[in-house]
């Protein structure tokens, strides 16, 4: 049986390609070049299946016919196949590989039941597909084997067995293409009273995919065949399909229909949909238009003209239109004190005064938005901003706002800082076993987040560190609904997890990283061990230079991964993690800009996931992204004797570049690092103003106060990725004990 470790093969194809270099007897240097793998074979033919490639694969499939390999080779032809239009073919291949791979006995089944209904052999088709069904483990092809024998029930005149199959498994079916199947089955069975319900419903809820369009197609043949009888769309279900239309970008569909609903439609149906053509060109930014629009009528009915008041409000917000936007408020706090658009306007006001930290202003608007609204999710936002706002003041409050909190919103996403800022006011307070208590449960609770590396770090202070907990924090988090506290899955694999592991690992090795990752995903979602399966395909990638993806991997198959103490994974669960490419470029510039590599490198991780060919939607470039005319600039002080853009898509030069923008920064900010990466994701001229914000007692709290939520992120991460580095990867580089960005430890 062939080796299925990625690990071993990677280093047993190295080893093979260095026994390649030879040295002939002539003394001329030749390459033997390696035998093709199975993976770059299929990979080739599944790219392009030509003659030459199909007939490689056969012929690997022929030398390794009494293993894994073999049989992985001809059931990658026989899907191909299968897929094409070869019904003859792909199954002759699929019957081998089924006899030579039990484990995968599922994906032969499938692919040769494709090929069956190719070739109209139904009952062939059905039987193989309900293999498929009854497959141990649940395969993930399930869902299309079920929505295969639908389609064959239908096609056959056996609509009732269809639709009994299509309700029985509706959870599992693919959307909208099993609504679809139903529909037709009961529109051909003569049940149109039910059949057109859910044509309105894949015509409204996926208005922006092709399924809409065959929907207005049954349109035409319902109301030919019901005649009087045909119920129409209601409103409800024309203003879902708009507001599909826009979550699309469709901007222009959705405003000819909203025109047409103003004609169509009557009351406060008809005044909606005036609102939503209003909320289009808010949408698109026409806020003079929009305001125009929404200033030239009124509703009658309170819950549209309350959504017309907010888009007025915010129009004229963004339109510098300041009394305009008081105006509206007032009128939504006058008249719609219980209206979630008043909810909206309080919140947009308060940000519109948060932006200028005018806290005279801001702070009444989120405190009427947590008192008015406390369950909604907007009041977690409002209540945490006057919270912070009592922090900031100082003010003997802060302590009390803050374990309300926690209380009411044990889930929030601020409760990381809260635990640390009740820390850092009992430390003020010299209660000190109160402040233990506050970190270590912050620590222990949420491992690797930014706040819980602050918190190490005062539990490392020598007065904290000679005190217990004290027992009224501990009373205290007991009483709370905070989230449970996450431990790693055990890292030895389940039964479940092994079985899946196995099958993706023979599928990896077919170079069909596409059925492996929708068989380790399909593998999470049924149990298994999230981590190991993140793992897997993470090395994959990792072992191919795409760090980029090994990472996505990680994040998107376990994204619960920080929760995990770095203890409790293996190392090479952070190392896929988190990623240590370009060490020589990261040391030899950090080393000359006075920086910590292991800084540079949360900062590589967070801009382009070491990807060197990234390029964001403002075309910044590279590693650390670059943008081209900084590129241009920068090129010249560092002595390249001519800029092109290609340059910052090379890591020897873009982390030249980054290492020192980003020095340049921190100088420019005298120091601040934190302000330093405020500056690199939102600009210099707006880090520069908030570090006049406030009185600022330590870098969390200048951190904190940043008020765009994607910069404040965007900082916590970057600190948080360092610490992790350093955690993981210990000694591995220069300067390695230091906690602070900068090499000479000065952290502001």
């Amino acid at each position: 049986m062939m080796n299925l470790r990625w690990d071993q093969n990677t280093k047993s194809r190295a080893a093979k390609g260095a026994a390649g270099l030879f040295l002939l007897a002539a003394g001329v240097f030749a390459v033997a070049s390696p035998p093709p793998t199975l993976e770059s074979l299929s990979r080739a033919y599944s790219k392009s299946p030509t003659a030459a490639n199909e007939d490689a694969l056969l012929r690997y499939a022929s030398k390794y016919a009494r293993q894994d390999s073999g049989g992985l080779a001809y059931l990658v032809v026989g899907a191909g196949k299968a897929e094409s239009g070869q019904p003859a073919s792909a199954l002759k291949h699929l019957d081998t590989a089924k006899d030579r791979l039990p484990k995968l006995r599922d994906y032969a089944a499938f692919y040769a039941g494709r090929a069956h209904y190719r070739n109209l052999n139904y009952p062939k088709a059905i039987e193989a597909m309900e293999a498929v069904i009854r497959n141990s483990p649940v395969s993930p092809l399930r869902p299309r084997a079920i929505l295969t024998i639908g389609t064959i029930y239908r096609e056959t005149g056996r609509r009732a067995e269809a639709m009994a199959l299509l309700r029985k498994y509706a959870d599992e079916l693919p959307q909208p293409e099993g609504l679809e199947l139903l529909a037709l089955n009961l529109e051909e069975s003569g049940a149109l009273s039910e059949a057109v319900p859910l044509w309105q419903s894949l015509y409204s809820d996926y208005a922006a995919l092709p399924v809409s369009k065959r929907a207005e197609s049954a349109f035409v043949r319902l109301r030919a065949r019901m005649g009087g009888s045909y119920p129409p769309l209601m409103p409800d279900a024309m203003f879902t399909r708009v507001d599909r239309l826009i979550a699309a970008g469709a901007y222009d569909a959705a405003r000819q229909e909203l025109q047409d609903m103003t004609v169509k439609l009557a009351g406060a149906n008809r005044d909606r949909a005036r609102v939503w053509l209003g909320r289009v060109r808010y949408l698109r930014r026409h806020d003079a238009i929009a305001l125009k629009w929404l200033n030239g009528f009124k509703s009658a009915t309170p819950a549209v003209e309350a959504e017309r008041l907010y888009y007025v409000l915010a129009s004229s917000r963004r339109a510098g239109n300041i009394a305009g936007m008081l105006a509206a408020l007032d009128n939504l706090n006058k008249a719609h004190k219980t209206s979630p658009w008043r909810l909206q306007g309080l919140v947009a006001v308060g940000n519109h005064y948060l932006l200028r930290n005018d806290t005279a202003r801001y702070e009444p608007l989120f405190r009427q938005c947590a008192e008015s609204f406390p369950i909604e999710s907007e009041s977690i936002y409002c209540h945490w901003k006057i919270s912070w706002n009592a922090y900031m003041k100082r003010s003997p409050q802060a302590s009390t706002l803050m374990r309300q909190h926690l209380q009411l919103f044990p889930s929030s996403a601020n409760a990381p800082a809260a635990l640390y800022f009740l820390g850092r006011l009992a430390e003020r307070e010299r209660q000190l076993e109160t402040a233990r208590g506050y970190y270590e449960e912050l620590k222990s609770r949420f491992p690797n987040y930014y706040h819980a590396t602050l918190a190490e770090d005062r539990l490392d202070d020598g007065a904290i560190a000679r005190v217990q907990a004290s027992a009224f924090v501990k009373e205290f988090i007991a009483g709370l609904k905070l989230p449970d506290k996450n431990r790693a899955d055990d890292f030895e694999p389940s039964k479940l997890t092994s079985e899946r592991l196995v099958r993706a690992r023979l599928l990896l090795a077919a170079g069909r990283d596409d059925w492996a990752e929708n068989e380790l995903r399909f593998a999470v979602k049924n149990g298994a061990q999230a981590p190991l399966l993140a793992m897997e395909l993470s090395r994959l990638a990792a072992a191919r230079g795409d760090y980029g993806k090994s990472i996505r991997y990680i994040k998107g198959i376990s994204p619960g991964y920080l929760s995990i103490p770095i203890e409790e994974a293996p190392e090479e669960f952070w190392q896929l993690a988190y990623p240590l490419r370009y060490r020589e470029y990261l040391e030899r510039y950090s080393k000359l800009r006075d920086l910590d590599p292991y800084f540079m490198a949360a900062l590589i991780r967070q801009e382009s996931e070491f990807d060197i060919q990234a390029v964001s939607r403002a075309s910044a470039r590279g590693l650390t992204q670059i943008m081209p005319s900084t590129g241009k600039s920068l090129s010249a002080k560092l002595g390249y004797r001519r800029f092109h853009l290609s340059m910052l898509h090379k890591p020897d030069v873009n982390i030249n570049m980054g290492s020192y923008y980003f020095r340049r920064q921190v100088e420019e900010l005298d120091g601040h690092v934190e302000a330093a990466l405020a500056s690199y994701n939102a600009g210099l001229s707006r880090a520069k103003e908030w570090l006049t914000w406030g009185d600022f007692q330590e870098p969390a709290e200048f951190v904190e106060t940043i008020p765009f939520t994607e910069t404040r992120n965007y900082v916590q991460i970057v600190l948080r990725n360092a610490h992790i580095y350093r955690r993981v990867y210990g000694g591995n580089l220069a300067q390695s004990g230091r906690k602070s960005p900068l090499a000479d430890g000065r952290a502001q």
